[in-house]
């Protein structure tokens, strides 16, 4: 369809499906772009990737033209931030970050203790991120899920190296989930650009896109309508 172009990145383990519910609530109004990255999704069949920069190209290369808006959430926020900051197009799109701490805030991740899918799960749980206890019990799914969490875990570390520095001349417009008990210095991602900040509080959880899509939706669709 013609209309506004929003891209959607998704968190960790996730792909385009994550999005759903919100692709939903936005339709008729933008033209909605999910970008996957290597090994998620419809992508499962490619090669992870742990190193940021790659991950950057990846999804840059993915895109036909001028976006409007970009929106991230969890891992995806990284992505965005990252991504808008490689983009050379006239007019720079609304950049909204949800529910992830900036990176200018964050702790080391513990790799080093990554070592089992019980020791992911539990790493990725205490950032926010959801586990399915079916990934945990059968020896099946826990086999195909670890290589997907550590690389990605892996990811997000490297996202923090590349990112903790990182400020764009755009506007930041930070969503975070009322329920949400993993973030912390909201405040701090004034840091990350040299324009302006605001954040808005949202009924929700973590995965704010699963648990609120409505209000992420709104959000999204009046990032549009922003000069």
């Amino acid at each position: 369809m013609t209309g506004p172009v929003v891209v959607l990145i998704p968190p960790s383990a996730c792909g385009a499906g994550y999005f759903a519910r919100l692709r939903r609530a936005v339709a008729g109004h933008a033209d909605v772009r999910v970008l996957e990255l290597p090994g998620h999704g419809r992508r499962f069949a490619e090669p992870l990737l742990t190193r940021a920069r790659a991950a950057v190209l990846d999804v840059a290369a993915r895109l036909d033209g001028p976006v409007d808006v970009v929106y991230g959430e969890s891992l995806g926020a990284y992505v965005a931030l990252a991504l808008v900051d490689t983009l050379a197009q006239e007019r720079p799109p609304r950049l909204l970050l949800a529910s992830n701490s900036p990176p200018s805030v964050r702790e080391p991740i513990d790799l080093a203790g990554v070592t089992s899918m019980a020791t992911a799960a539990a790493v990725l749980r205490a950032m926010g991120g959801d586990v399915p206890d079916e990934a945990l019990s059968d020896p099946a799914v826990a086999g195909q899920a670890y290589p997907l969490l550590r690389a990605d875990l892996h990811l997000a570390q490297s996202f923090v190296d590349l990112t903790r520095d990182l400020t764009v001349d755009i506007a930041l417009e930070v969503l975070a989930g009322t329920e949400d008990r993993a973030l912390a210095g909201l405040e701090h991602w004034s840091r990350h650009t040299t324009v302006g900040c605001s954040l808005t509080r949202l009924a929700g959880g973590h995965l704010l896109s699963r648990t609120n899509p409505d209000a992420v939706a709104a959000a999204v669709l009046r990032a549009t309508l922003t000069p």
